[in-house]
């Protein structure tokens, strides 16, 4: 059976307490893994990121930034590219203007992996070789 996994990128507003809730309340909702991704190895927003793996959550990083993270003492478990290609679902949750940019520079490579793809803000959903493309403002 193909496990279910979710992965989040940003730790922001939106990012940090929906992946939180995702944690506590992934086996209600069937999913089988939650990870994210963080951007910056700032030594402000380690406490935030340690709560987040306590919950459970596994935490992908930019692959140049793996000692950068591991010098602040956190442990990345995944680079960003191997996070989503493992995901079957993959929630943007970062500023304006950073969706699409992700979109184009990550995203577009595992459209035959990932079943589904939000961004926040032009909330798009992408399906199966990029079939569908839903903007919202």
């Amino acid at each position: 059976m193909e496990r279910k996994i979710v992965h989040v990128v940003g730790t922001g507003t939106i990012g940090e307490p929906l992946i939180g809730i995702l944690c506590e309340q992934k086996s209600s909702l069937g999913i089988d893994e939650i990870t994210f991704h963080k951007h910056s190895p700032l030594t402000s927003d380690k406490p935030k990121i340690q709560n987040l793996m306590k919950k459970g959550a596994r935490l992908s990083v930019i692959k140049d930034r793996i000692d950068d993270f591991k010098a602040i003492g956190l442990e990345p478990e995944f680079t960003l590219e191997e996070a989503v290609a493992r995901a079957s679902v993959v929630i943007d949750c970062t500023p304006k203007g950073f969706g699409h940019a992700n979109k184009k520079e990550f995203y577009e490579k595992y459209t035959d992996k990932v079943k589904g793809f939000l961004a926040q803000g032009v909330k798009m959903v992408l399906e199966k070789n990029m079939q569908e493309e839903l903007m919202i403002m």
